[in-house]
């Protein structure tokens, strides 16, 4: 069989759409992530050219966004094709162009990053015709990146609780999180880049500090995954990152400690600097008090009101794919 007619055979015209997420959730840091419904789209088409696989992008933050071989989507589906046991001869990636749609921006703490890789892998995997386990994928995904929170929730939809050991063991569980609890998410215009954030946190920590998050983290699971989703501001009050990210960006410690009506609470996403809100009324208060309080910092803000995606990413066939982004069916 020629290597075209194996292109053939395996790959045909496919789309996939996955969604932003919102990682640490204030005392689920490193281990949880919530996937909202704000969608990165990738569109992949095979070709028997020469030119190799090409990229293009629209979106959020075009200038962030590299088109060579450092893009994420392009080398994470090179990363899912090199690692497939398929007969590709001399060893050729596929040939075709992908194109990008996001919504999601870039560097602020919405999982753009793990939003790109699971595109990048999903499109791979279904470009060698290969059925590649949820495992599989976050294992990959955790190689390329190494958020697993961000990449659980990106990868299931909902809210994921994650667990990567050394021995390279994934472990994941979904719950779904009710549409009637808003997310308002805030995003200031300055970038915190992940390796300041890292940079910032102490080498160790206060037992104290430790329990105290322990018992939140513990009971958003409990009441999460118990159905009953009964939130309040105090469970989102960390000790292991967020007393050292929020001031990184002015504006940041006075948000956490935003009360409200309708208010759940109010925590950083990612790393930042957006911060995201959980409310079951008055959101579009709770988005003007948050952007006020930056404004008074001397910084420009976008305000989001949305709600959590429970289905996660999504493959089709492009021609039975949505052409809308944030609409999935």
């Amino acid at each position: 069989m020629s290597y075209e007619d194996q292109v053939d055979e395996r790959c045909s015209r496919c789309q996939v759409t996955v969604p932003a997420t919102s990682a640490n959730l204030g005392c689920a840091f490193d281990c949880g992530g919530l996937a909202l419904r704000l969608y990165l789209k990738a569109t992949y088409t095979p070709s028997h050219s020469s030119n190799g696989l090409t990229l293009e992008y629209q979106g959020r933050t075009p200038d962030r966004i590299p088109l060579d071989d450092s893009n994420l989507v392009l080398s994470s589906f090179r990363y899912a094709c090199a690692h497939l046991d398929r007969p590709i001869p001399n060893g050729h990636i596929p040939g075709g162009h992908i194109k990008v749609e996001s919504d999601i921006p870039i560097g602020v703490g919405l999982g753009s990053s793990a939003a790109a890789v699971t595109a990048g892998l999903l499109l791979g995997a279904r470009c060698c015709g290969a059925d590649v386990p949820a495992e599989e994928i976050l294992r990959w995904a955790e190689e390329i990146e190494g958020h697993i929170d961000n990449a659980a929730a990106a990868y299931h939809g909902g809210l994921v609780f994650a667990l990567c050991n050394n021995t390279d063991q994934i472990v994941t569980l979904k719950t779904s999180f009710p549409g009637h609890i808003k997310l308002i998410v805030v995003t200031p215009s300055v970038i915190v880049p992940t390796h300041e954030a890292r940079r910032v946190l102490p080498k160790s920590y206060e037992r104290a500090d430790v329990l105290h998050t322990l018992q939140r983290t513990a009971l958003l699971a409990a009441t999460c995954f118990s159905g009953k989703f009964e939130l309040f501001p105090e469970l989102f009050d960390d000790r292991l990152h967020q007393p050292y990210r929020q001031n990184l960006v002015p504006g940041i410690a006075e948000s956490l400690r935003l009360r409200h009506e309708g208010l759940l609470g109010v925590a950083i996403s990612g790393s930042g600097s957006s911060v995201i809100a959980l409310a079951t009324s008055n959101e579009v208060q709770i988005a003007g008090c948050l952007q006020r309080i930056f404004s008074l910092e001397g910084i420009e803000t976008e305000a989001l009101i949305t709600s959590a995606d429970n289905q996660g990413s999504i493959v089709t066939c492009a021609e039975e794919a949505t052409n809308v982004i944030g609409e999935k069916r």
